[in-house]
């Protein structure tokens, strides 16, 4: 009897020891989450102070490497914005293609459009343009849904 019980225990460790990663991938995604757009000199963009949306690739502090900042009154995303540094006035975002994507119950977000500003994209040299975006014209992410 004693020979089962210590069988079982191992068993179940082992079980328990293979199922930890299986949870943590199901783990949902960051997407609503604070994050802080890298900015160089001037102002931060905050929310308040943008006119469109400001996004960020490459950020880090997010699963998918998505921040933005988006021009919104929402207490929930400009109460944790300090407007001096910049700090947490983004929002982590994804790729989507339904508001089901970006857990609209959960962050509020809406899964639209994300399009590129005509003027900067006219000052990039057409070699740049082409090598990083190639025929995009726009993309869809989840956002802060945008005033009618």
């Amino acid at each position: 009897m004693l020979t089962i019980r210590r069988a079982m225990r191992a068993l179940a460790t082992k079980l328990a020891l293979a199922v930890l990663p299986l949870l943590a991938a199901c783990q949902k995604p960051d997407v609503g989450e604070p994050c802080t757009v890298q900015w160089g000199t001037g102002a931060p963009p905050t929310p308040q102070s943008v006119a469109g949306d400001v996004f960020e690739s490459g950020n880090s502090s997010c699963d998918n490497l998505v921040c933005i900042v988006s021009p919104t009154s929402s207490s929930k995303f400009t109460s944790r914005c300090d407007a001096t540094t910049g700090t947490n006035c983004g929002y982590c975002s994804k790729p989507c293609v339904s508001n089901n994507d970006c857990y609209n119950s959960e962050t509020g977000l809406v899964c639209d459009l994300v399009l590129p500003d005509p003027q900067f994209l006219g000052t990039l040299p057409p070699d740049v343009r082409t090598r990083y975006l190639a025929d995009i014209a726009y993309s869809s992410y989840c956002v802060v849904p945008r005033s009618k």
